[in-house]
């Protein structure tokens, strides 16, 4: 899978989930940070099931896309802190033994 690709599929769930989250009225910072912990860890998860291993490239090869998307869509809004709040939230979620069951959860809204 090429990294265009990656960036494309990446931009559709954030704009798809924060187009649905502002239809609720529920789009606020801290749910753009959620939203974005998912994606990354989405991502994360199946380069790590493909590859058995996630190589800093790639670690931060997703966290810039979703920054590059998050500095477009909201027109440099967010904050380097809040950034790092995605990076933490992703990692975070990627721990927790529940995470398959937690992100479909997450992505069906």
């Amino acid at each position: 899978m090429s990294s265009s690709n990656i960036e494309q599929l990446i931009r559709t769930d954030l704009e798809t989930l924060l187009y649905h989250k502002s239809l609720k009225n529920e789009i606020s910072v801290t749910s753009a940070i959620e939203i974005a912990a998912y994606v990354a860890a989405k991502f994360l998860r199946i380069i790590y099931t493909k590859n058995k291993e996630i190589k800093t490239e790639e670690l931060n090869g997703i966290f810039g896309i979703i920054s590059n998307i998050y500095n477009e869509l909201f027109s440099n809004q967010l904050k380097i802190d809040d950034f790092k709040k995605i990076s933490s939230l992703a990692l975070d979620l990627l721990k927790d033994t529940n995470f398959d069951v937690n992100c479909k959860a997450f992505f069906k809204l």
